[in-house]
C-alpha cells in the first residue's frame, strides 16, 4: 500500500476541519491550497528541522569532499551523474558551479533562507542550455566590443 507524504487540502477546509488537519500533520506534512495566492506548505517544527539538519549535514560531507586533494576530483566527476545537465558545461564551469553550489546550499542552511539556492540553480542550468545549443553559444562566443549589440532573430510564432 503506498502512503501519500504530502496531504492537500484547501484553505477552507483547514477553516472548517481544523481539527482533522492538525490530527493528519501528526503523520504527513499538508499542503494548502489557495485560491488567491500561492500554496502554503504545513509541517511539524521537529520535520522541518530534520530537513534543515540533514541538508546541512549532506553540505558539510560535500564541502569536505571537495576540501580533499584526492577526493575533490572523483567527487566533481560524479556530478554529472547527479545532475545531468552540468555535462553541458566545461569542465572547469562544472568546477565552479558545484563549489558555488555547495558554499551557497551552506549559506541557505545557515540562513532559513533558500531563494539564493534556486536563484543559483537556474542560472547555472540556464548557462548550460546556452553552452549546448550552438547557436546561442556562438553568439557568445564571437567576437564583440563591450557595446556592440548582439543581433537575435525574432521567435517565430
Amino acid at each position: 500500500m503506498y502512503v501519500m507524504t504530502v496531504a492537500s487540502h484547501t484553505f477552507s477546509y483547514l477553516l472548517k476541519h481544523s481539527g482533522d488537519v492538525l490530527a493528519e500533520l501528526e503523520h504527513r506534512d499538508v499542503m494548502l491550497e489557495r485560491r488567491d495566492g500561492e500554496d502554503v506548505m504545513v509541517s511539524p517544527r521537529h520535520r522541518a528541522e530534520a530537513v534543515k539538519d540533514s541538508l546541512g549535514m549532506a553540505m558539510r560531507v560535500l564541502a569536505g569532499m571537495l576540501s580533499d586533494t584526492e577526493l575533490a576530483p572523483r567527487t566533481l566527476r560524479s556530478v554529472t551523474l547527479s545532475i545531468p545537465w552540468t555535462a553541458w558545461l566545461a569542465v572547469p564551469d562544472q568546477e565552479e558551479f558545484f563549489r558555488e553550489f555547495v558554499t551557497t546550499a551552506r549559506s541557505c542552511n545557515e540562513t532559513d533562507y533558500y531563494e539564493p539556492l534556486s536563484r543559483l540553480l537556474y542560472r547555472w542550468r540556464v548557462s548550460a542550455e546556452i553552452m549546448h545549443d550552438p547557436a546561442l553559444s556562438a553568439l557568445l562566443i564571437e567576437d564583440r566590443g563591450p557595446d556592440e549589440p548582439v543581433a537575435l532573430d525574432r521567435p517565430v510564432a
